[in-house]
């Protein structure tokens, strides 16, 4: 019954090795403002992020696929600041009634990030 038992030369003979990928820096991580142009679609303006903006925390809405890291480098890239964090926040939808009509407001992402001291970023 060779075929249930291995042979113990059989391990002996072939170690057992792991590929290593490599994992190298692209070009697209580094580029330009315009490829990120459709992670950040824009601030939130509402009065919480007005008190927060005073601390050094932004709120923006973001693409629901953006990862953290795509958002802080799309904030470098775009303001031209240092983020220290970045917080991602999902949006469930809601249900609403409008003119006695059911329908849903579609939900999202919100992200906030967190500055250096002293930077800012003016939203108007």
């Amino acid at each position: 019954m060779s075929f249930f038992k291995k042979n113990k030369t059989d391990a002996a003979v072939k170690p057992k090795t792991h590929a290593v990928a490599i994992r190298t820096e692209t070009k697209s991580a580094f580029a330009g403002a315009d490829s990120f142009a459709h992670v950040l679609c824009r601030p939130r303006i509402t009065e919480k992020a007005g008190t927060m903006g005073k601390k050094g925390v932004y709120a923006f809405e973001v693409s629901p696929h953006s990862s953290k890291r795509q958002i802080a480098l799309a904030v470098q890239a775009l303001y031209k600041v240092t983020p220290i964090r970045v917080r991602t926040v999902a949006i469930p939808p809601k249900r609403i009634i409008v003119k006695g009509k059911k329908g849903v407001r579609s939900g999202g992402k919100k992200a906030y990030v967190f500055l250096k001291k002293g930077e800012k970023i003016e939203v108007i």
